[in-house]
């Protein structure tokens, strides 16, 4: 006759299931499969991956280095997608293109700064420092004024964002 056995955290389930390392019983709710096989929580050592633990100093970096880089972008959008607005669904791409290219530069930058820090946080970050390009290409452009005309320069920024925010998770 054999004795029932029960989960160390679940006592009212049974199970014959045990960890690998610790040979606790275990059930299928609290069972973690690991490279080195199944451990219960404890064993697994369940953690988030070093890229998305951030600490005070990656979030300084990162802000610093998007509103430096909002400036420039701002600066190279305002030069830019002045001269292609009369060009009409040809200006569309091209603000495609630059907003990828924007997007691309501001989550590259801030991933080498944070030395390849994810998450949304920074995501928020990078997103932050793309409106701010913008507003800093509006300021250049004609003010907020010019905001409800500026198709070319609102896509632009969405596609910059969704860039960075993709390669940013």
């Amino acid at each position: 006759m054999t004795t029932a056995t029960y989960c160390a955290q679940h006592p009212n389930t049974e199970t014959e299931l045990r960890c690998g390392r610790c040979d606790k019983l275990i059930c299928a709710r609290c069972l973690v499969f690991t490279p080195g096989g199944t451990r219960c929580r404890d064993c697994a050592q369940l953690r988030r991956p070093v890229m998305y633990e951030l600490a005070p100093k990656h979030y300084v970096l990162a802000i610093a280095t998007s509103a430096v880089l909002a400036v420039a972008l701002g600066l190279a959008g305002a030069l830019v997608l002045s001269f292609v607005r009369a060009f009409g669904f040809f200006a569309l791409i091209v603000a495609a293109l630059v907003g990828a290219g924007a997007g691309g530069l501001m989550a590259e930058a801030i991933t080498r700064v944070t030395r390849s820090k994810r998450g949304v946080p920074m995501q928020a970050i990078a997103a932050a420092g793309l409106v701010g390009a913008w507003v800093v290409r509006l300021m250049l452009y004609g003010g907020f004024e010019a905001a409800r005309g500026d198709l070319i320069g609102i896509f632009a920024a969405a596609v910059a964002i969704a860039a960075a925010w993709q390669r940013l998770r």
